[in-house]
């Protein structure tokens, strides 16, 4: 099984305001930000390949979501970020891998710092966080697009809704159709896409099957109808869903293991396959070898 979509429970590489945000999303008091931090501990990710052994996870994809702009800065740069999540990763025996973090607030500095990482080993891809106040037609995105076009470069954009306090005015994921137009070898994933907004999701996935991929990340949150409503949306696409669990936010723990049972007993063999592998490999690199 491949894990599209966690990050690193690290919250010296976590913007305080999002820690801020989740805890206040889970409970106001300082018992629960107090839980949160603590939580947020896993500096070398030592819990998190626990747990992917315990769920017989292979490789996860460590995101980084740059919040600085929007939300603060973590303690660490975001250069420093960047730096730690490489050092994880190569420690990791091939098991995980990093997308690096853009934010066009940033200006050229953005752009630099993706070429300079996505040149180097462990790190696959691109994160945008669209929320904190750009669209994905921005023109201070094309660049972007360029370059991951270009050279084979995965992007995994959040889709859905976010922290109150972000912006709720938004086009995306639909700001994507005249971008893949102009970047017809982009490949892009919508984080939370088949979760967040089912129908629209399929319906862009449909319209672009060479470009566009959804994960099913926050699956966790839905009952037993939502999880079947998912299941045979998924069955509509069954070569551009990826599994991703969204750790630590939605914690591998509890009943992941009987909805990962649950769905395996819904699929046929290949959507299986598809859902936990090989649309990953795909969408990483291309190729599902």
């Amino acid at each position: 099984m491949i894990d599209i979509h966690v990050h690193l429970a690290d919250a010296r590489c976590i913007s305080p305001g999002f820690v801020a945000g989740i805890a206040d999303s889970i409970g106001d008091d300082d018992r629960v930000r107090r839980t949160v931090r603590l939580y947020l501990s896993d500096r070398n990710g030592k819990r998190l390949l626990s747990q992917m052994d315990t769920y017989g996870i292979t490789k996860s994809v460590l995101l980084i979501a740059d919040f600085g702009p929007a939300l603060g800065e973590p303690p660490m740069s975001i250069e420093e970020v960047h730096q730690h999540h490489a050092a994880v990763t190569a420690a990791s025996g091939g098991r995980l891998a990093f997308f690096a973090g853009f934010d066009p607030a940033r200006g050229p500095e953005a752009l630099a710092l993706v070429k300079r990482w996505t040149a180097e080993p462990g790190c696959e891809g691109v994160k945008l966080y669209p929320p904190c106040g750009f669209e994905l037609d921005d023109e201070r995105l094309l660049p972007l697009w360029r370059h991951c076009n270009d050279h084979g470069v995965p992007v995994l954009t959040h889709s859905g809704p976010s922290l109150p306090g972000l912006g709720t005015s938004r086009r995306y994921p639909h700001s994507l159709e005249g971008i893949v137009r102009r970047f017809p070898d982009l490949r892009v994933a919508l984080a939370h896409g088949m979760v967040w907004d089912l129908e629209g999701t399929v319906r862009l996935l449909l319209a672009h099957p060479a470009n566009l991929y959804a994960d099913i990340s926050s699956f966790h949150q839905l009952s037993g109808p939502g999880l079947h409503l998912l299941l045979e949306g998924c069955a509509k696409v069954p070569d551009q869903v990826l599994f991703g669990s969204d750790a630590p936010l939605f914690d591998l723990s509890g009943s992941l293991r009987a909805k990962i049972e649950e769905m395996r007993d819904h699929l046929t063999p290949a959507q299986q396959d598809g859902l936990f592998e090989t649309n990953a490999r795909r969408f990483l690199y291309g190729t599902s070898a």
